[in-house]
Order: C-alpha cells, then structure tokens, then sequence
C-alpha cells in the first residue's frame, strides 16, 4: 500500500489517533485474497513462502566475538559472587549469632547482680 495523504505534527500530537488513507500501488501485481473465514487452524495457506535468515552485521559479529571472548571471565566473576554471597551470609549469621549470645550473657549478668543482691 502507499500512503496517499501525510500527517505532520508536533511530538506531543503522537498519542493522537487519525486516519490515514492508503491505496494499492498501481504496478503491483493482483494478489489472490483469502477471506479470514476462509483461513483453516489446521492448514498451512497456500502459496510460496520460506524463511529467510539475514547475514549478520559487523557490529553483530564484532559483539559475538566479544561476548565469546569474555565469557571465561564473566563466569569466574559470577562463581566468585556466588561464593562471596554464601561467606556473606555465613557472617552475617555468625554476626547475629554473636550478638544474641551478647545479648543472653549481659541479661544473665543483670540477673545475677539482682539475685546476689
């Protein structure tokens, strides 16, 4: 199809909704339509299609083979956080274990203090 009428406008008028007019081109060759009633779940449509993978831009493979060659150091940097997180929480267990067991000694020092007295 080729847009037959153009809008412009601000950036702040993109949310606005309008119409836009278009029509076939007239070179183009006529195309056999198929009603959507017409479509089947079950069937592939008729007609010659097939899949076409691009090639790859520079920056495409430039990216690949950077990501390829850093990848032994991305995984040691996310074994090494793996570890450290699990030595973090181990401290921060042994850390809270420490100061409950504070806690609990200070709170039978007071309590002796009174019995003694």
């Amino acid at each position: 199809f080729q847009v037959i009428q153009r809008s412009m406008g601000p950036a702040s008028l993109s949310l606005l909704t309008f119409k836009v007019y278009a029509a076939p081109k007239k070179d183009s060759p006529p195309k056999n339509s198929v009603k959507v009633d017409e479509l089947s779940l079950y069937s592939v449509p008729e007609g010659q299609s097939k899949y076409v993978e691009e090639a790859r831009s520079q920056l495409e493979e430039s990216i690949s083979q950077l990501r390829h060659y850093c990848e032994p150091y991305t995984t040691w940097c996310q074994t090494a956080m793996t570890i450290s997180k699990m030595h973090l929480l181990d401290f921060f267990r042994d850390l809270v274990l420490l100061v409950l067991l504070a806690l609990l000694d200070s709170f039978w020092l007071e309590v002796g203090a009174i019995l003694w007295v």
